[in-house]
């Protein structure tokens, strides 16, 4: 059984043909990053234990990020008090696999709604200013971010439960470090290696869901076909192409799948897959230190999205759109894009939740406020 006093890691697809979810408990050691020039040398003790033997599981902030390339070097901030660290991981001897409706208790508590922590003025403003770095030809498009509280109520792993069975997530799971929780309901895929074979899957493009079900089918239909959303797509899958092609073989890389539309239970979302082969001697941590963050959470091109971001987003971000995952001993790994999670410290009745959406040259500001207002949605119960 769980113990919820202790740190643990909960790894769990939700949706209906989920398998075991995987659970990792009592760290024989956690890494944490504080400090940006504490990131490095945390992945360097990842590696260390990885080749000793041992499984890691944890997350990075996505402020993590800005330590990972010297360029963002200016922008590198620390945690403040309170804070979640940078990236915190924990050290295992082994990996547990369990029914997760066995491990958890039953759903119980309250969520929501989400009250945005800026004005929608304000966003409107900040859209306005996002648009113009791509009118000046800065950037191609940037994904703007803003933090929302969450009012909660219940053990949290009660409310995980209750949340669960409404966001049919499929790269979900929870963190429970010494003093906070992390309750994930990601449906994003940041990557995989299985046996050297790396997969990503950004999502970008959504549409909200209808009660009525041919409503629903034309909205899904309409969203596949939609030029603005598959632009924004396609941006994307270039960027990760990019970024895969600096730890991949030469001419491995390629995109099985573009423009899959995914439907959870808000919102109709929109996939492509991304692949390649790494590179002899490259592992999960070489591939976090080449390719992370996710850049369907930043923008295109990836640096200099994150420096306006940076300039535009009024508050750090946190572990949301950072990354939670594992590492096996042997190599394999998997980290989703740590949307839709909600983090509280302990003890707290209000967690904080992120939302955001990717702009363009012909996005508008009231729709892309109700976009994300419709993702966080499923947190209300």
């Amino acid at each position: 059984m769980i113990d919820p006093a202790s740190p643990f890691l909960l790894f769990d697809d939700a949706r209906f043909s989920a398998g075991p979810a995987r659970m990792y408990m009592d760290p024989l050691e956690i890494v944490t990053a504080h400090e940006p020039g504490e990131v490095r040398p945390a992945l360097d003790q990842l590696r260390a234990a990885l080749a000793a033997g041992f499984h890691v599981a944890g997350y990075l902030a996505y402020e993590a990020g800005h330590a990972l390339e010297p360029r963002l070097a200016p922008v590198a901030r620390s945690t403040r008090e309170g804070e979640p660290p940078l990236l915190w991981f924990g050290l295992f001897r082994d990996v547990q696999f369990a029914d997760p409706k066995a491990l958890l208790p039953p759903a119980a508590g309250s969520a929501g709604p989400v009250r945005p922590l800026i004005e929608e003025d304000a966003y409107c403003d900040a859209i306005t200013q996002v648009k113009a770095h791509i009118a000046a030809g800065n950037i191609y498009q940037a994904n703007f971010t803003f933090q929302t509280e969450v009012d909660v109520s219940g053990d949290p792993l009660a409310l995980y439960a209750a949340i669960r069975e409404r966001a049919k997530a499929g790269h979900g799971g929870i963190v429970r470090t010494e003093d906070h929780w992390l309750l994930s309901f990601s449906p994003e895929l940041f990557f995989t290696l299985e046996k050297g074979r790396i997969t990503t899957r950004p999502m970008k493009g959504t549409a909200p869901r209808h009660p009525e079900p041919a409503a629903d089918a034309e909205a899904a239909r309409l969203l596949a076909a939609d030029e603005k959303q598959r632009a924004e797509n396609l941006m994307i899958v270039d960027l990760l192409r990019n970024d895969l092609s600096r730890i991949a073989r030469t001419g491995s890389v390629t995109v099985p799948h573009l423009f899959t539309v995914e439907t959870y239970p808000t919102v109709h979302q929109m996939t492509s897959t991304v692949t390649a082969e790494a590179e002899e001697g490259i592992g999960a941590v070489d591939i976090i230190e080449a390719i992370f963050p996710c850049g369907s959470i930043t923008g295109a091109p990836k640096i200099r999205a994150m420096e306006i971001i940076d300039q535009v987003e009024a508050r750090a971000r946190g572990v949301y759109t950072g990354s939670i995952g594992w590492v096996e001993p042997g190599g394999d790994a998997a980290f989703n894009v740590a949307i839709r999670t909600l983090s509280l410290a302990d003890g707290s009745g209000i967690a904080s939740l992120g939302l955001g959406s990717g702009i363009v040259t012909d996005s508008r500001a009231d729709d892309e406020w109700r976009e994300c207002l419709s993702k966080g949605r499923f947190v209300q119960i």
